[in-house]
């Protein structure tokens, strides 16, 4: 039971730790516009340096150097002010959360205003953009008030510091309802159905014999006495066996094309009409339906 309380207690610490982590920033490099007359390079430096310690008074976790540096050496693009693909840019390069961009100006009225917003490395702008304007003497420190009022306003603190997962609704698709339909006929069509198909068969087969023997009687050349010549007897023989298989084996086939076909239309729900018809010619069967 200790054991357990104490893994409690670890948890709950290692959670809070987590959800107090502050948000990882990769600020754009802090636009300078207008000065005041005599403001120095060095200067311009020093308000660089002041912007990212005021950031980090402000809640945020910056880059270190190496990471800082090799960002925007790769970023290659200097439209931040009005592209937020820039800044998404910036953030996946510097392994950030969040890209925040910021400028300075010195308007002809004498007042130091500052701007920005802040950009997740998805797009989402997390923090649209605020604008604050203040007047006073030295230049230096109105800029720093209006920095800190600024990045107080894009709420650099709240942000979380890790992205929210999203929870995404799952459609779940029942499947049909299956119902089972007896169907009676259904092994009397198929059988009827096999055997008409094999009637049929056999019957063109024979049918195939039977011409053959018919072509083979066609070249017998017997004198005025009906008699064959002697070499012509193997032929004689072969057309009599053809032919006699072909009538046999057509016969049986039409049989059993006859009885499959009707054993198939006649089954509950075939769908199949069957009818016998005579002709000068013979006999012929019809079947009509799907096959």
């Amino acid at each position: 039971m200790f054991a357990l309380e104490k893994w409690g207690c670890v948890a709950l610490f290692v959670s809070s730790v987590a959800l107090a982590q502050a948000p990882q920033v990769m600020p754009f490099p802090l636009e300078v516009k207008r000065t005041p007359e005599g403001f120095t390079k060095e200067e311009r430096e020093t308000t660089q340096r002041e912007f990212t310690r005021l950031l980090r008074l402000a809640g945020a976790q910056i880059p270190d150097f190496a990471r800082f540096d090799f960002a925007l050496r790769e970023l290659k693009r200097q439209d931040c002010e009005r592209e937020d693909e820039c800044l998404v840019q910036l953030a996946k390069k510097a392994e950030s959360l969040y890209a925040v961009y910021a400028s300075l100006d010195f308007t002809l009225e004498g007042a130091v205003q500052v701007s920005g917003r802040v950009v997740r490395d998805d797009g989402k702008v997390v923090s649209p953009t605020q604008t604050v304007t203040l007047e006073g003497q030295p230049f230096k420190q109105t800029a720093s008030k209006a920095l800190t009022q600024l990045l107080s306003q894009l709420e650099l603190a709240r942000l979380p510091g890790q992205r929210p997962v999203e929870a995404k609704a799952v459609a779940v698709i029942a499947p049909p309802a299956v119902s089972r339909v007896d169907d009676p006929g259904a092994g009397q069509r198929t059988t009827g159905r096999a055997i008409f198909i094999a009637g049929t068969a056999a019957a063109a087969v024979s049918g195939a014999f039977l011409a053959a023997g018919q072509v083979m009687g066609g070249q017998l050349t017997p004198d005025a006495q009906l008699n064959l010549p002697l070499a012509q007897l193997p032929t004689f023989q072969s057309a009599r066996t053809f032919t006699t298989a072909g009538l046999i084996g057509l016969a049986a086939g039409s049989v059993t094309a006859v009885v499959g076909a009707f054993a198939w239309g006649l089954a509950p729900g075939g769908g199949v009409k069957v009818s016998a018809m005579a002709g000068p010619q013979g006999a012929a069967i019809s079947v009509q339906g799907a096959f």
